[in-house]
């Protein structure tokens, strides 16, 4: 009994003490114009014990800090260029709500404002924020060109990377901006409106809305606007004519044009942005997926990166509050781009022969060229409505539509060589007619019970698509077969004459729930519950051409396929986090069981159903040794199961040298994920330093098995056969051991001061190790590779800009089956962009970049040099418009040249891309309202110089701050600058 009641009273006590924990809340607002300040750092300090605490004011400025005993506290709140507020309060047996909290801005000595030199950089917790006015640009700058000269920011295959990972959104003011296009953002905003920028790991709506962070976040950048561009109407317009070089031609001329503009207008909370463009010189300010087109089987048409593009787009961006409780954010895009891809691929296998038809000492090569026209015109919504339905409810509904159509047409010629002998060689035409449409719809239901800490969530999301495709294929193949016993070469020949329709259907079920407890007010516990249901149907019918009917109406069993898999995941889990003021660390695990099931119709019936059980732990860990510096550390347990596309086992014969099919004995993949980093600035030095460590670990690892024809084949393939010539290539995927992948990367960045500018350095050392299956031999490739790249850029005014950088890659690639594949290979990219006015309105523009290749077995040293070039001259009052000449490519050296390394061959690809070409251009700038006038920007930022030997002044007043005025997107890769090209 007295065990009873002591753990009776121990547990009353405990209930009493937790009941007793409380919060405090409230909004950072700018005082002028009521804006939210997002970031503000808010800090709370426990007077007895001097314990503190702080927070970042979220994308509407809230702030909260829970689980809090009673007494008495200190609340301090603080913006950069912001006078800091004060508060003392008491806790007692209520929660504090403060309301809205209004800062102001500066401090103001008769209209002007006397600040300190600017930092470069501040970390603040997990965000390092950036000061756009420390790093300078010229009036013409988009914000990715601003945002690639801060440290620990690159750009990596044309995708912007911060610390080494891939930026994934963009935000403007903490809004979405055109749904989830990162170029769309970065392309279309002028480096003159942004006051910082702000790179921070962005955790998921319920890990934001709980405080629970599960350490599932995505690479984020938070573009946050100057206040005078927050009220007003402004743009700009670009138009140019001009023509040069006809690719491949040498002498004839052809027309180049383009066309674009962005117009924006925002009142309030309302902001509302459009954006277009029309050219035939490979710009493109939106992201690659509106280009991509809908095939899977895509012969090089539809990407704007290869050949030369038509581009023809319109975007629309709405954001505005509804009321006091309804935030709404939606966009449209259109798209239509003709592209036209001339390529020459080099292939070299190192396929070990079993007889005398191919001696090991004979080298297997593959030419092929292929000309690809194809015309993709895409249709994309977004939409994020969050209403808050009271104090302690609120509903957050994310849905998205995108519609594609593709047309592609395409020839190719394949010549299969043996020890420098033809043996085999065909000519195939492919014409193809395709759409898709896609859906993802995510509506979450968020609760907070009046105990601090306690809370429920529940996420419902479900994604639809659907893709069909009319295909005609006419190929002529001719093969050299050796007769057994004989040892003459007969010449056999194969013609293709062919109709396909493919017709998939597939959908995505998810729901969850999440329930956080408070165990102290240090410790929380969250439980959830996931299921998932993924349906996918997959109906291909292949018919031949009958010389009877002249139709296409011969049935080809070997080549049709009706197909149905299932996905069912289960996921029950539990996590537990500590957060003090030093460090936060959670673990957790998900128990999790998944069902697939397969069924195949055609051409047999079929039936084949796996359970799997799998246990996915996850780990997190945040230290912070001070402000300024802090240690973070992820690990995350997963499972994902094949498409349907890669279970589906029918051949694809668009090429017929190059056959895929799927395979319907695949099962999931075991995935272990870990990063590690670490950050610091020195805000008085302008540094920041920036380390991280990533690693995956795959077990069953769904890679490829390639055979390669050492003669005429005949395969037997689901009951159907397949012709493989001499030459031919055939890829499944198969589940092999595991595949790892290991990375490190650093980045540091200084000011110059001798010379006025910023110094970034990066490297990394990466090492891979993949299975593959060649001719029923197990290869696993090493790729160990290391980068190191520098770049210096000007800091000196805006009417001086250079950017000077060379970045250097090696990759040693290792093969335990084929060493004749081994090999070293070498590339080294290195530029620079000058933008220099030289005297009133009078502006010059060039760039060089240099690119060099070595060490492909198949391809010597190649090198060339791009040169580019303009001068412009500014015309009207407020030099609103610009007269300017452009040239491209003056050396007439532009090319494209890829080299691909795998477990079965090596190759180099070359593409057609953009010759020689001049255009006269004409550029206006609009400015309505409020917004400043082109030619202040500059007036602004030699003000705002850092000067060691003196302050920076500024007018009062225009101070920063941050807050829901929108993006202000600018010219399409930089307005009024070189157009884009390969």
């Amino acid at each position: 009994m007295r065990k009873f009641l002591t753990l009776f009273l121990l547990y009353w006590l405990s209930s009493a003490a937790f009941a007793q924990t409380l919060s405090i809340t409230g909004r950072a607002l700018d005082a002028k114009d009521q804006s939210p300040l997002i970031g503000a750092n808010v800090l709370l300090l426990h007077l007895p014990d001097s314990v503190k605490r702080g927070v970042a004011a979220d994308p509407s400025g809230n702030f909260s800090f829970t689980g809090l005993a009673a007494g008495r506290y200190q609340l301090s709140i603080s913006f950069l260029g912001y006078q800091n507020i004060n508060r003392d309060l008491t806790l007692s047996t209520q929660s504090v709500a403060l309301g809205n909290l209004a800062l102001q801005a500066g401090v103001t000595l008769k209209g002007v404002e006397v600040v300190g030199k600017t930092p470069a950089a501040v970390q603040k917790g997990d965000t390092a924020q950036y000061n756009a006015n420390a790093f300078k640009t010229n009036p013409d700058a988009n914000a990715q060109d601003l945002i690639t000269k801060m440290p620990g920011v690159t750009t990596q295959n044309g995708k912007v990377q911060a610390q080494g990972e891939d930026v994934q959104k963009v935000l403007v003011d903490g809004k979405e901006f055109f749904g989830n296009d990162p170029d769309a953002v970065l392309k279309n905003i002028p480096a003159e409106i942004i006051d910082n920028i702000q790179v921070f790991d962005r955790q998921s709506e319920q890990s934001r809305f709980s405080g629970f962070n599960d350490g599932n976040t995505q690479k984020t950048i938070n573009i946050v606007t100057k206040k005078q561009y927050r009220k007003g109407q402004f743009g700009r317009f670009v138009a140019g004519a001009g023509g040069g070089q006809q690719t491949g031609t040498g002498a004839s001329w052809a027309e180049r044009y383009q066309v674009s503009g962005n117009y924006n207008t925002f009142s309030g909370n309302r902001r509302i942005s459009v954006v277009g463009q029309s050219n035939n010189i490979n710009q493109q300010n939106f992201g690659s997926a509106d280009l991509l087109g809908v095939t899977n089987n895509s012969r090089g048409g539809g990407g704007g990166g290869n050949g030369i593009s038509r581009t023809n787009a319109i975007g629309l961006n709405y954001s505005d509050q509804w009321g006091k409780n309804t935030q709404v954010t939606a966009s449209y895009f259109f798209n239509l781009a003709n592209n036209t891809t001339n390529q020459l691929t080099d292939r070299i296998y190192a396929t070990r022969g079993s007889s005398s038809d191919t001696p090991l000492n004979q080298q297997q090569t593959y030419q092929q060229t292929s000309l690809a026209q194809s015309r993709n015109l895409n249709h994309r919504f977004n939409l994020r409505l969050e209403h808050k339905i009271d104090s302690v409810n609120s509903i957050l509904f994310i849905p998205s539509l995108t519609f594609q159509r593709n047309n592609n047409n395409s020839t190719v010629d394949g010549l299969t060589q043996v020890g420098g002998t033809e043996r085999g060689n065909t000519n195939s035409k492919y014409n193809s007619k395709a759409s898709s449409i896609s859906s993802s719809n995510q509506l979450l239901y968020r609760h907070r019970f009046h105990k601090p800490g306690r809370t429920v969530s529940i996420d419902l999301n479900a994604n639809y698509n659907t893709r069909n495709s009319d295909n005609y294929l006419y190929s002529f193949s001719r093969s050299l077969s050796t007769v057994a016993g004989t040892g003459r070469d007969t010449t056999v020949e194969n013609i293709l004459n062919q109709y396909s329709h493919l017709d998939q259907v597939g959908w995505q079920l998810n729901s969850g729930i999440s329930y956080t407890e408070p165990l102290s007010k240090t410790d929380l516990l969250q439980f959830n519950y996931n299921t998932s249901y993924a349906p996918n149907d997959s109906d291909k019918k292949t018919y031949d051409f009958s010389e009877l009917t002249g139709n296409y109406d011969d049935l080809n069993t070997g080549l049709s396929n009706v197909f149905k898999s299932n996905y069912l995941t289960q996921g029950l889990g539990a996590s537990f986090r500590r957060q003090t003021q030093d460090y936060q660390i959670m673990v957790g695990v998900t128990g999790q069981r998944a069902d697939l099931n397969n069924r195949q119709r055609f051409p047999q019936a079929g039936t084949l159903d796996r359970t799997f059980y799998n246990f996915l732990p996850n780990a997190m860990l945040r230290y912070n040794f001070s402000r300024q510096r802090n240690l973070r550390f992820n690990y995350n347990g997963r499972t994902s199961a094949p498409s349907i596309s890669q279970l589906q086992e029918v051949v694809n014969n668009s090429n017929p040298l190059q056959l895929t099919t799927g395979n319907p004995d695949l099962i999931q993949q075991y995935q272990h994920v870990m990063t590690l980093r670490y950050s610091a600035s020195k805000p008085e030095k302008s540094t920041s330093f920036f380390v991280g460590a990533f690693a995956t670990f795959t077990d069953n690892f769904i890679t490829n098995s390639t055979f390669v024809a050492l003669r005429d084949t005949t395969i037997a393939i689901n009951g159907g056969v397949v012709q493989l010539p001499l030459g031919g290539q055939l890829t499944r995927p198969v589940n092999l051991g595991q595949q790892y992948t290991l990375r490190t990367f650093a980045t540091y960045g200084m000011p110059l001061a001798f010379i006025k500018s910023n110094l970034n350095v990066n490297g990394s050392v990466g090492f891979s190790r993949t299975p593959g299956l060649n001719n029923e031999l197990v290869n696993y490739s090493r790729s160990p590779s290391g980068n190191l790249g520098v770049t210096i850029s000007s800091n000196i005014s805006p009417n001086l800009d250079f950017t000077v950088s060379s970045s250097g890659n090696v990759t040693y690639a290792r093969n335990t089956v084929n060493t004749r594949l081994n090999t070293n290979y070498y590339t080294q990219n290195s530029s620079a962009r000058v933008s220099w006015i030289v005297g009133p309105g009078i502006s010059v523009q060039t760039d060089l970049t240099h690119i060099y290749n070595q060490g492909v077995a198949s391809s010597p040293t190649q090198q060339y040099v791009l040169w580019n070039a303009s001068i412009g001259k500014k015309v009207f009052p407020n030099q609103r418009g610009e007269f300017k000449v452009f040239a491209f490519d003056l050396l007439k050296q532009n090319r494209s040249l890829q080299n691909n390394i795998t477990s079965a061959y090596n190759e180099t690809v070359r593409t057609n891309n953009l010759q020689q070409y001049f255009m006269a251009m004409f550029t206006y700038n609009l400015r309505k309202g409020n917004m400043p006038q082109p030619g202040d920007q500059n007036r602004d930022r030699e003000r705002n110089s850092d000067n060691p030997n003196r302050g920076n002044w500024r007018r009062g007043g225009e101070g920063g701050g941050m807050g829901p005025g929108g993006p202000p997107p600018g010219g399409g890769g930089g307005f009024g600058g070189p157009p884009g090209g390969n």
